[in-house]
C-alpha cells in the first residue's frame, strides 16, 4: 500500500493576515472574529510577540493576549496527569503553627495552602515541590 506523507506546515503571519482580509471583505457588519481565525492568530504567538501579531492582523492586543494565555493554561491542564499529585508526610513532630501560603506561576496557575497545626516541613519546601513539577 503506497502512502503519501504530506508535511504539515504552520501558517505564516502572511497566511493568517490573508485569511483575515478575506473574512473582513465577506463579513457582515460588526460580526465577531471566527474561532478558526483566532486559533490562527494564537498559533503565531509561538514565533512572534503578541504585539507584532495584533498589529499585523489589525486585531485587539488585549483579546489576543487573553486567548493566548487561555490556550497555554489549557495545554498545561491537558498535560497534567494523576501522577502530578505530590504526597507530603506531615506526621513528624513539629511545633504547632499556622501558615497561609499563596503562589501564582508565570503560566497563571495558582496554589493556596492554609495549614493549621503541626507542620511536617517548612512551607518553602512545599513551594519547591510545586515549582519542581513545572507548574
Amino acid at each position: 500500500m503506497n502512502q503519501k506523507i504530506i508535511p504539515v506546515t504552520k501558517p505564516t503571519i502572511e497566511d493568517v493576515r490573508h485569511q483575515f482580509e478575506q473574512w473582513r471583505k465577506a463579513r457582515k457588519h460588526r460580526s465577531p472574529i471566527p474561532d478558526n481565525l483566532w486559533e490562527g492568530a494564537v498559533s503565531l504567538v509561538a514565533e512572534h510577540s503578541i504585539n507584532t501579531v495584533s498589529r499585523s492582523l489589525r486585531i485587539g492586543y488585549t483579546p489576543l493576549k487573553r486567548r493566548v494565555f487561555a490556550s497555554r493554561s489549557e495545554n498545561v491542564r491537558e498535560s497534567m496527569t494523576s501522577s502530578d499529585f505530590v504526597a507530603l508526610d506531615l506526621r513528624t513532630s513539629m511545633p504547632t503553627a499556622e501558615c497561609i501560603l499563596e503562589k501564582e506561576g508565570k503560566n497563571g496557575l495558582k496554589m493556596r495552602l492554609h495549614i493549621k497545626g503541626h507542620l511536617g516541613l517548612h512551607p518553602l519546601e512545599i513551594v519547591k515541590e510545586f515549582l519542581g513539577k513545572g507548574l
